[in-house]
């Protein structure tokens, strides 16, 4: 998929380093590179990352069991936000996990994340429960679409 430059792919082993150093930035836990290059083959994963001037400037994974996807790690680099590319990411995540029989997709974000949170309401995605102090300090409200 192509926009303004932008293309989201499959993510593979290769773009594993640059996924991490995003990770790093934005991630409070960040997974290792070693952990995200092991989810882009993993059976039952689905690894996107959006990439531009060169390079990764998005990603978005997700794990798709008995029915239900639970999106992991997602991120967009600052300078590449607000030009719709997290919201491609998820469209095609969340159908090509539809295509895996996910019924239900299920994701946890910071309680203060005001930005992300009103991406996934546009989304379709609704607040359905809260984990305390998942953040360290902050709060985890975990959002569920329907798919």
């Amino acid at each position: 998929m192509t926009e303004r430059g932008i293309v989201i792919r499959d993510a593979t082993a290769d773009d594993a380093r640059e996924i991490f150093a995003l990770e790093k930035r934005y991630i409070d836990c960040p997974w290792t590179a070693e952990q995200i290059a092991a989810e882009t083959v993993a059976d039952g994963c689905v690894f996107l990352v959006a990439t531009a001037d060169g390079g990764p400037v998005g990603y978005v994974s997700c794990e798709v069991i008995a029915g239900e996807c639970e999106i992991a790690n997602v991120a967009v680099a600052e300078e590449y936000r607000r030009r719709g590319i997290g919201a491609k990411l998820f469209d095609r995540l969340l159908s090509e996990a539809k295509k895996r029989g996910a019924e239900k997709a299920f994701l946890l974000v910071r309680e203060d994340n005001a930005a992300a949170i009103g991406l996934y309401r546009k989304l379709g995605f609704t607040v359905v429960g809260e984990r305390k102090n998942y953040y360290n300090t902050k709060n985890a409200l975990i959002m569920s679409k329907s798919m």
